[in-house]
């Protein structure tokens, strides 16, 4: 029967992001939003080519926001960083935060409320073709016993159901049209690469612009990967000429693979350019691995010691408040 499980869900079981990009997303845009996703929550599984779902039940309480409003976090600084608009369904599952962000409004996010009877007013008056996880086949199978709606296949009983789809897909079938979607989210492995880029606002020669845009590069994908728990074992930097041309340049971490602000600077400035002029650079951290395997050498320079711990209370105050809220002046 319908709604046999728990009436009375809080809104705190709200806990599942399912993000929709544009089905024509650039793979590497993808990536990125990959690693922005993962800045707010470590429970991110990649739908590619085009989606990705999140729980975000552990950081709710960290950033004192609701599933709703870190959704809007997220389609926020996605549009800003990358110009992507995403659509982002908020939900108590999986299969209904898929539903939602197929059909969000103008603010480009739906929320459907964990209680049982906001699940069935969203669920029972849909097609039944619309039903996550359900194909054409199995569609017009239940629509020749006119089984037209999700409500009235969630109102047969499931041995029904099953004899009609067959055992699993039956069952499974008949709990998505009650709401129940067991599935867990599994966090995608480690992603292999981070990049970031700035265009300038006309073609450059002058050295002080390029330089505070590398430094803005280091420091933007040295907290992300900080935020991974990753490292970077090689840098790889594009600089896009006036005339459209690309000079590649790649370099490794001398001191081994790190996340430091100031070895990915470092390593940027070496790859600069004396005269030229520049349009866009691009800057990618390839080679990336765990940071707990990664082995961190004792520094016995005080200065650098001075620059880790500014780093940790820099990241510490960018968490607390959002990405960029705290970074070096020439940036």
């Amino acid at each position: 029967m319908p709604g046999q499980h728990d009436a009375t869900l809080p809104d705190s079981a709200l806990r599942i992001l399912h993000v929709r990009c544009p089905a024509d997303v650039d793979p590497q845009v993808y990536r990125l939003l990959l690693g922005l996703v993962a800045e707010v929550t470590p429970v991110v599984q990649a739908l590619p080519p085009s989606a990705l779902v999140a729980d975000v039940s552990g950081s709710l309480r960290y950033f004192g926001r609701d599933p709703s409003a870190l959704a809007r976090m997220i389609r926020t600084r996605a549009l800003a960083r990358y110009g992507l608009d995403v659509k982002i369904g908020v939900a108590s599952t999986w299969a209904l935060a898929a539903m939602a962000s197929n059909e969000t409004g103008p603010g480009g996010i739906r929320t459907v409320g964990a209680a049982r009877a906001e699940t069935e007013a969203f669920l029972y008056p849909r097609p039944v073709a619309e039903l996550y996880g359900i194909g054409p086949a199995q569609a017009r199978t239940l629509t020749t016993f006119g089984v037209h709606s999700v409500g009235i296949l969630a109102a047969l009983p499931e041995p029904t159901v099953q004899r009609i789809l067959g055992g699993r897909t039956g069952r499974l079938i008949h709990e998505r049209a009650r709401g129940i979607d067991r599935r867990a989210v599994v966090p995608t492995d480690l992603l292999y690469s981070a990049s970031a880029r700035r265009r300038f606002p006309i073609d450059t020669l002058d050295p002080a612009t390029v330089r505070a845009a590398l430094l803005a590069l280091a420091v933007e994908l040295g907290d992300r990967l900080r935020n991974r728990h990753q490292t970077a074992r090689t840098v790889t930097l594009t600089v896009t000429l006036a005339g459209r041309g690309q000079v590649i340049r790649s370099r490794r971490l001398d001191g081994g693979p790190s996340a430091h602000t100031d070895d990915l600077r470092q390593i940027l400035a070496d790859c600069g350019f004396q005269r030229a002029r520049i349009r866009a650079v691009t800057a990618r951290c390839e080679q990336l691995q765990d940071a707990a395997r990664t082995p961190e050498q004792l520094s016995l320079d005080p200065h650098r010691d001075d620059q880790l711990r500014t780093e940790s209370a820099i990241d510490a105050l960018n968490r607390r408040f959002g990405a960029g809220t705290v970074g070096p002046a020439a940036a």
